[in-house]
């Protein structure tokens, strides 16, 4: 083998290896731009879920002591930044008038709504009298639809609170703190049941 052969053989043999280290280093860019892509793609699909959740409707149902304090109100309010519906409410056990001793207002169970529409933080309700009703949990079933989705949401609502809650009575002075308490008590009232 001559000089100019050998020099010949080094030069391909050194292209080959360059050549090859540019292969694998061009290999190992495409890997690291995948998993680059696919770290954008995960913190995208991330951060539209974020997004989603931020801004869907968020239906709940609630109890809390009324103005009156002699009933609680029971409320499903749209907690959410866009509209949803309501698609069902199961309560258990079930929220029944005649629990609690009286058997002729049979039409204001909440669980019997569905369908209805509520906006970003309006709210439906009505009373319920627990003081002869013997259950402390309620279980909750609410399902809804926002944004095109279905949500199906159980939780458990504690009853024992209700007793715990400070609530102050009003002081009736004279005749005009009397009457504006009373105008204050119908105003709630009539608000229940419209």
């Amino acid at each position: 083998m001559t000089l100019a052969e050998w020099h010949s053989t080094l030069f391909q043999f050194i292209e080959i290896v360059l050549s090859f280290l540019a292969l694998v280093a061009s290999i190992i860019a495409v890997i690291l731009t995948y998993k680059n892509l696919s770290e954008m793609k995960k913190q995208l699909c991330e951060q539209q879920k974020q997004y989603f959740d931020q801004n869907r409707g968020n239906l709940m149902f609630y109890v809390q002591k009324s103005i009156t304090g002699i009933t609680h109100d029971l409320i499903i309010k749209n907690f959410g930044n866009s509209p949803a519906k309501l698609l069902s409410l199961k309560i258990t056990p079930d929220l029944d008038w005649k629990k609690s001793g009286q058997s002729n207002i049979d039409d204001f169970n909440i669980s019997k709504l569905n369908n209805i529409f509520l906006a970003p933080q309006q709210h439906i309700g009505t009373i319920f009298d627990f003081s002869n009703f013997n259950e402390t949990e309620l279980d909750v079933e609410i399902c809804y639809s926002t944004c095109g989705q279905t949500f199906t949401e159980q939780y458990k609502v504690d009853l024992n609170y209700l007793h715990k809650v400070l609530s102050l009575e009003p002081q009736i002075k004279d005749e005009l703190s009397a009457l504006k308490q009373i105008n204050k008590s119908l105003t709630s009232l009539s608000d229940k049941f419209i």
